[in-house]
């Protein structure tokens, strides 16, 4: 990383509460991102969309919450961490919180997408958060901070659906709360890191010049295929459970279930990837989701149950090794490799969510989700090659180049 306060955070010496901050701050960014497919029902009788209608939506949120990530990695390499991961919890949370008071979709749509920009200015600094603070083991700071997210991303249907019932759509209010403590904290800490700039006299050590450019463009590609899948299944999950004859309920459960996964994959992945290498848990991972996915689809009960376990914890595992097989391809710019990774490898999910819902109109939304298995499958290419081409290349060994 560059720029000065880049370096006071790398030199201070509050690991442990840098580390808490950075798995707070996500779990309370997804807290108050991932309640919207709870929503959607309602807005499909209430505002009478369709499933393409849905499809656009998600669209323009994966589109705004990733496309600005490589931009936002800059100035987060730039400015410092703390600061601008507060204040886009801060605008996520303030946005997002008026979904009740929507009239229509036109409105509904230009919210959500302009509230999403806060989750794009947050990644990658928070990214920068766990790295700086994790030191030399980097994969149980990833883990830390994937697993916070994933928490908050599970707990965020499971509330606002608690509150549906008595409140309707008004009920999103309930996560200003939980943006506004935890924003204003990460903002004054970066405060009180800018008021001891004169008293840290270290200096940042020379930056690694490592770029290795067709690395990282095929764990994009690779990042794109995880996130087309990730993004349409947990799209589309509550309407599919719902017209295979289950209750809002039951997909309310389901996609806790999936989302609680996630976030045991993410621990997993990290603390896996510090002792066997992050190439194998990537490649483990995708081996693993095609046929736990065909399980999911093609079953009921108790396997299916399973089965949504077994996809998030490979869904999880390939976020925090994603994240720092990129920061090994460019580690002068780690916010910058790490908006790349989540930013371009983040967009197609909204494409690939649209898509779906597509193929649901005109066939069947059974018939497009199982379409989901060419993602899985081509990712999984992605990776066999980046094997072939960089394991030569790769400067850090010890974690399984």
């Amino acid at each position: 990383m560059t720029g000065t306060i880049a370096t006071i955070e790398t030199n201070t010496p509050t690991t442990l509460w840098g580390l808490t901050l950075s798995g707070l701050s996500h779990f309370t960014l997804e807290l108050c991102h991932n309640f919207l497919p709870v929503i959607y029902p309602l807005l499909i009788v209430d505002m009478a969309l369709s499933y393409q209608q849905i499809g656009y939506v998600a669209l323009l949120v994966g589109l705004a919450t990733s496309l600005p990530q490589p931009f936002m990695g800059f100035l987060t390499d730039r400015f410092g961490a703390y600061r601008i991961s507060g204040l886009s919890i801060l605008w996520l949370g303030l946005l997002v919180s008026m979904i009740g008071l929507v009239p229509n979709y036109p409105l509904f749509a230009l919210l959500v997408s302009t509230a999403s920009l806060g989750s794009a200015a947050y990644h990658p600094a928070g990214v920068v958060l766990a790295t700086v603070n994790s030191r030399s083991r980097r994969g149980r700071g990833m883990s830390i901070f994937s697993v916070g997210g994933n928490i908050g991303a599970a707990l965020s249907p499971l509330l606002v659906a608690a509150l549906l019932p008595w409140f309707g759509l008004k009920a999103t209010a309930v996560v200003l709360p939980f943006a506004l403590v935890v924003g204003l904290l990460l903002y004054w800490q970066g405060g009180t890191l800018l008021g001891k700039r004169q008293d840290n006299g270290s200096t940042h050590p020379p930056a690694d010049t490592t770029f290795l450019w067709g690395g990282l463009a095929l764990l994009i590609l690779a990042a794109m295929t995880r996130s087309w899948f990730q993004v349409s299944l947990l799209t589309y999950l509550p309407v599919w459970v719902q017209s295979e004859g289950g209750t809002l309920a039951q997909a309310s459960w389901l996609l806790s279930l999936l989302a609680f996964s996630i976030g045991i994959g993410s621990m997993i992945g990290g603390l896996l990837a510090d002792r066997v290498g992050a190439w194998i848990i990537v490649l483990s991972s995708f081996l693993l989701t095609a046929p736990a996915y065909w399980l999911f689809l093609s079953t009921f009960g108790l396997l299916q149950y399973i089965s949504v376990v077994l996809i998030g914890i490979c869904i999880g595992a390939t976020y925090p090794t994603f994240l720092l097989m990129a920061q090994d391809c460019w580690p002068a710019r780690t916010g910058t490799a790490s908006g790349l990774i989540m930013g371009i490898g983040w967009a197609p999910g909204g494409l690939g969510a649209s898509f779906t819902g597509y193929i649901a109109d005109t066939v069947s939304l059974s018939y497009g989700l199982y379409l989901l298995l060419v993602p899985a499958l081509v990712g999984l290419m992605f990776m066999l090659l980046w094997r072939g081409t960089m394991q030569k290349k790769m400067p850090y060994k010890k974690i399984g180049y």
